[in-house]
This record gives C-alpha cells, sequence and structure tokens, in this order.
C-alpha cells in the first residue's frame, strides 16, 4: 500500500508540473519514468534473492543438522523457512519439521505432513517426502508399504523428473537394509557394494552419506564372514567428524572384534587336534578316554538395523561323548570343522 501512495504521488508530480516546452522534454520525462521503475524492479528482484540465499543457507543448516541428530537446531531451521514468503521455501521447511517430530515419536503427525509434502513441494522434495514416508513406515516394520513408497520415490527422482541422485541413493539404501533384516545378506551386500559411485558423487555435497554407507557395509561385510574388509569400512566410518552422534558405529566396531576373536580358539583347537590325534597314533595301544562333556558356544549373532549392531550369544547344550578314542576323536573333528573359521564367499 506504501509503494503505491509513492507511486501515484510520482505520476501526479510530473503531470501538473506545467506544459511541455518540446518533445525533447517530453522524452527526458519518460526516460525518468523508466529508470524509476527499473529501480523499483531491480529492488524486487534483489529481495527475493536475499530471500532466496536465506532459504538455500536454512536448507544447509537443517541438512547438517539432520546429519548430525541435532534436531533442536533441524526444527529452527525449519521455523524459518516456513515462515519465509516463499511458497517453495514453506513446503520444504514443513519438510524438515516433519523430519524433526519423526525424531522424538510423533510418527502419525509426521505422516500427515509428509503426505501433504508429497502432494505440493517442488519435486526434488515431493520425492525425499516420499522416501521418508517409506522409511517411518519402514521403521514401523510395515515392510510391504515402505517398498511401495520407495519405489514411488524412485520415479519421482527419476532423471525424466529431475535427477535427485539423494534421494535414490537414500532409497536404494533402504531397500537393501530391508533386504539384510529379511536375512538376504549376500543380496544386501551385492546392492551396497553397486552403490559406491552414487555414494562418492551424493558425498561431494554432503559427506555424511559416505560415512554411514560404510558403516552398513562394515555390517554386511562381517555378516559375510570378510572381518579384514568389515573392520577397514568400519574404520572409515568412525573417522568421520559424524561418529560422535552415531554410538552404533562403534558397536559395529565391536561386533567385528567380537567375531574376529571368536574365530580365533576354533584354529588352536584344531591344532591342539591334529597334534593329540599324532600322539594318539605313536602309542602302541588304545586307551579308553573318558569324556564327560562337550560344550561349544556358537557365535551366532543378529545384527539390529533400526538404531545399531547387536549381538546375541547362543550357547550350544552339552552332549555327553562316547567314551571311545576313535569315535570320541571323530566327533571332535567334526564339531571343531563347524566352527572354524569360514573362507570368504565367492564374488558373485
Amino acid at each position: 500500500m506504501h509503494k503505491a501512495a509513492s507511486t501515484s504521488r510520482f505520476l501526479i508530480d510530473i503531470s501538473s508540473g506545467g506544459e511541455f516546452a518540446d518533445s525533447e522534454s517530453i522524452v527526458s520525462h519518460n526516460c525518468l519514468l523508466q529508470q524509476i521503475v527499473a529501480s523499483h524492479t531491480a529492488h524486487v528482484a534483489n529481495w527475493r534473492q536475499v530471500l532466496n540465499a536465506l532459504a538455500r543457507r536454512s536448507i544447509r543448516i537443517a541438512e547438517h543438522a539432520f546429519s548430525l541428530r541435532d534436531v533442536n537446531t533441524l526444527e529452527e531451521a525449519s521455523r524459518v523457512l516456513v515462515n519465509l514468503p516463499l511458497g517453495e521455501a514453506r513446503q520444504i521447511g514443513r519438510y524438515y519439521h516433519a523430519i524433526a517430530i519423526s525424531r522424538i515419536g510423533q510418527a502419525d503427525e509426521a505422516l500427515s505432513i509428509l503426505e501433504a509434502v508429497a502432494d505440493n513441494a517442488p519435486v526434488a522434495y515431493r520425492a525425499r517426502a516420499i522416501q521418508t514416508l517409506g522409511s517411518i513406515h519402514h521403521r514401523l516394520g510395515r515392510h510391504d508399504e515402505a517398498l511401495r513408497l520407495y519405489h514411488e520415490a524412485l520415479r519421482l527422482a527419476s532423471p525424466e523428473n529431475g535427477r535427485d541422485l539423494l534421494t535414490t541413493l537414500l532409497v536404494h539404501l533402504d531397500v537393501s537394509c530391508i533386504k539384510s533384516e529379511l536375512g538376504d545378506h549376500r543380496a544386501a551386500l551385492t546392492d551396497y557394494q553397486s552403490l559406491s559411485p552414487l555414494v562418492r558423487i551424493v558425498a561431494r555435497e554432503d559427506p555424511f552419506y559416505f560415512y554411514g554407507y560404510h558403516n552398513e557395509l562394515a555390517i554386511e561385510f562381517a555378516e559375510s564372514g570378510r572381518l579384514a574388509e568389515a573392520e577397514a569400512a568400519s574404520a572409515i566410518a568412525l573417522a568421520s567428524p559424524f561418529a560422535h552422534a552415531y554410538p552404533e558405529w562403534s558397536e559395529t566396531r565391536d561386533e567385528i572384534a567380537a567375531k574376529r576373536d571368536s574365530a580365533t580358539p576354533s584354529v588352536v583347537a584344531i591344532a591342539r587336534a591334529t597334534e593329540a590325534g599324532a600322539s594318539q597314533h605313536a602309542q602302541p595301544e588304545h586307551k579308553a578316554v573318558r569324556v564327560s562333556s562337550l560344550a561349544v558356544n556358537s557365535p551366532e549373532r543378529t545384527f539390529a538395523r533400526k538404531d545399531c549392531f547387536q549381538r546375541s550369544l547362543v550357547p550350544i547344550a552339552p552332549q555327553r561323548a562316547i567314551a571311545q578314542v576313535g569315535i570320541t576323536k571323530s566327533i571332535l573333528e567334526r564339531v571343531l570343522c563347524c566352527i572354524a573359521p569360514r573362507a570368504p564367499p565367492a564374488l558373485s
């Protein structure tokens, strides 16, 4: 209203300033009007540039807060975006607000907001909103609904619809995680390894995904018995500036170490069994050896993918062995073969 009044007064002044002496005066006044209009237009354009710059800055802060699990900063950045006089910024702000409240357990409200964002936000954030909807359903154990949403997010993130590489990466990571949770570790590992080039591209803008990816890779290497590769991947994740916000990454390292420790006694036991066998063959007569029981701890572990990398130790009940040297030795050798370290699986 104030700008409109100023413009009106300006037009009245030039129209009531007396008669124009010649055509040059008319040209001169017209040029002045054009300059003033151009000045006002430039001012509006510069103001919009300022708002866009503020929106971009707030988005970067929100993404960094998301990476660090800093819910308070994430919520503050979302409020700035929601209050900007830019329609797209408001939708993006609602997206980050939904993530913030989902982190504090308000899943139902977050789902409702994300569904609205998926209908109204810029295409990149529509795709991310749908991917986040899928991740919430995933966390709630609704795998079928999560996979449906992941497929839709992948479609929106495709080159035909804007080529959103971050959403594409997140969807593939989520799908691989589901495969792992369902016990298909071979397929999960293959998927993770195939994502390495995409991870490196995305990490140029946001390094967090490089380190988070390596923790997931470490988990699957460990599940496949490839402990050296698991340790190397875990070390990369723990060397990141984000590691303090993800204590489960340290638990990944500890679980890998526990797997290696559990395999080491088996090698020693096999060597001792071989030596014992040689000494028995050297004896002229076999003597009955009484073996009361044999107890073996099998290091079977379950890695919980929601929050951390967990372990459960499952004991095998003791069984009474037959008190005959030949049969007892055969049983021992079979058991020891079962718990010996496995060779790495062949690459598919």
